[in-house]
């Protein structure tokens, strides 16, 4: 259980750094990555990178909203010089975090052929456009990022089955163990040959 949760510990961190040095190769001012809630038909802020770190993280957004929830549910790549521009653009996210976007480059995320979610960037550090090729870089790193998340999401299940499994075990009454235990009289009745239907 330790390893596990080392593993997913460590798998966030690479999470995290992707996201930041995305960010800066992009030179862009904030970023992040949101995940898909497929049951709630939401995408939810996981990683965030930027001023509006603190504020983002685990806020949610319907997958219709926004561009980030077109490209969630087109799966396609975008980018957007000007957003004032776009009728996909929401405003509700900078109304709340105090946050001025301007541009933005946004990428599907991508494991085993269904979508987890979104990776986006905001905004060039010098207010220039971004290009095809920044956005063909995104891209690219959307399909590191999401197979990474993918091992995260595995083990994070993985660990809530191992739990599930101690809590049922914790919970056995001590007969019901019996029933489990090697050398138990019912594993023994199951094994033993029946001795009366020996001519």
């Amino acid at each position: 259980m330790q390893l596990l949760q080392h593993n997913i510990t460590y798998i966030q961190c690479l999470i995290e750094d992707i996201l930041a040095v995305t960010e800066q190769t992009l030179k862009a001012s904030a970023s992040s990555v949101l995940l898909a809630d497929q049951e709630n038909h939401e995408l939810c802020f996981q990683f965030v990178g930027g001023p509006a770190q603190g504020i983002l993280k685990e806020a949610r957004l319907g997958t219709e909203t926004g561009i980030s929830g077109w490209v969630a549910l087109h799966g396609k790549p975008v980018m957007v010089n000007d957003v004032t521009a776009d009728e996909r653009f929401c405003k509700d996210m900078d109304e709340i975090t105090g946050f001025t976007t301007r541009s933005i480059l946004c990428a599907p995320l991508v494991a085993r052929g269904k979508l987890i979610g979104v990776i986006e960037v905001l905004n060039r550090v010098d207010g220039s456009d971004f290009s095809e090729q920044d956005l063909q870089t995104l891209v690219a790193v959307a399909s590191i990022a999401a197979a990474a998340i993918d091992l995260k999401l595995a083990e994070e299940a993985l660990r809530h089955a191992q739990a599930h499994y101690v809590e049922l075990v914790a919970n056995l009454t001590e007969k019901e163990l019996e029933l489990f235990s090697p050398g138990s009289p019912s594993e023994e009745l199951a094994i033993r040959p029946d001795r009366g239907s020996r001519n």
